[in-house]
C-alpha cells in the first residue's frame, strides 16, 4: 500500500481510512511531545518516590526492590494511560485507533518475524562486541537484573510480572501505537520508525545496549505497519522478554555464550 505525502499513515485517494497503523492519525506532534514529557515525568517521579527506600533498606535490599518493581510497573500503566489520554480520550475513537485489534494470521506471522528480527539484532550486536572486543560496550545481565533479584524467586516473580505481563502491552501502546504513528504522520513513515526506535532505547537508560534496543524498537514498528495490528509487536515483545526471563531464572545469564550475546533483554 502507498503512502499519502499528506499523511503518510493515510491511504491516498480518500476514502474511509483503515485502522491500526495505516488509519486516520488524529494526534498531533504536539501531542507526541507532551506525551513524552509525561513520560519523563512519570519515570522521574517513581524514582524520586523509591530513592528513600534505599537509605532506609539499602540499595540492594529486599524491599527496595520490590518498591522497584511495583514503581516500574506503575510507570508501564501510567504510560499507557498517557496514550489514551493523547488519543482516544482527546480526539474519540475505540481501541482499533492505536491498533489494537484480534489477531488474524498476518498479525501472528509478522510477530513471529518479528521475534525473529529482535533476536537476530541482538545476537549479532553481542556477536560484534565480542569479536572485536569491545570492552566498554560489554555487559552481563547483572547490569539489569541484580543478584540479589535472580537469587531470590520471589523477586524474580515480581521482575518477571514486571517485564512480561506489563511491559510488552504498555510499551508497545505508548511507543508504537501512539510515538510511531504520530511522528510518521509529521515526518513520514521510515523517520517515524527510526525516531520511535531511537526514543524506545533512550527511555531504557543502557548506553551499552542503545543501538540494539533502538533496532529491536525499529523492528517491531516495522511488523506493526506491515501487520496494521499492534498485537503483532505486543506479542513480538512478550516473547522476547519471556525468553530473557527464562534464561536468568534457569542460571545460564551470564555463564551461556551464545545468549549472553543477547542485548538489552529484558525490554
Amino acid at each position: 500500500m502507498e503512502i499519502s505525502a499528506d499523511n503518510p499513515m493515510t491511504p491516498p485517494g480518500g476514502g474511509a481510512p483503515a485502522a491500526g497503523a495505516f488509519g486516520d492519525v488524529p494526534w498531533t506532534p504536539r501531542d507526541v511531545l507532551f506525551g513524552a514529557f509525561w513520560f519523563v515525568g512519570l519515570f522521574v517521579g517513581a524514582q524520586v518516590a523509591i530513592l528513600p527506600l534505599a537509605y532506609i533498606f539499602g540499595a540492594k535490599s529486599g524491599q527496595f526492590f520490590t518498591a522497584a518493581f511495583v514503581s516500574g510497573a506503575m510507570v508501564e500503566v501510567g504510560i499507557a494511560l498517557v496514550a489514551v489520554h493523547f488519543t482516544l480520550r482527546r480526539y474519540g475513537g475505540g481501541l482499533e485507533r492505536l491498533g489494537i485489534a484480534m489477531p488474524g494470521r498476518s498479525a501472528i506471522f509478522w510477530a513471529l518475524v518479528a521475534f525473529a528480527g529482535a533476536l537476530v539484532v541482538s545476537l549479532a550486536y553481542g556477536a560484534v562486541v565480542q569479536a572485536f572486543d569491545i570492552g566498554w560496550l560489554k555487559s552481563g545481565c547483572a547490569e539489569q537484573v541484580p543478584k540479589g533479584v535472580r537469587d531470590t524467586r520471589a523477586l524474580l516473580a515480581l521482575a518477571s510480572l514486571t517485564v512480561i505481563a506489563f511491559a510488552p502491552v504498555c510499551e508497545e501502546i505508548f511507543f508504537r501505537g501512539f510515538l510511531f504513528p504520530g511522528l510518521s504522520k509529521r515526518w513520514g513513515l521510515v523517520a517515524g520508525i527510526v525516531a520511535s526506535g531511537l526514543i524506545f532505547s533512550s527511555a531504557h537508560l543502557l548506553y551499552k545496549s542503545f543501538l540494539p534496543i533502538a533496532g529491536v524498537g525499529m523492528v517491531f514498528a516495522y511488523s506493526y505497519y506491515r501487520s496494521k495490528n499492534l498485537v503483532t509487536p505486543i506479542l513480538a515483545h512478550l516473547a522476547f522478554n519471556s525468553v530473557s526471563i527464562a534464561v536468568i531464572a534457569g542460571g545460564s545469564c551470564d555463564t551461556t555464550s551464545s545468549i549472553a550475546l543477547l542485548r538489552g533483554w529484558p525490554l
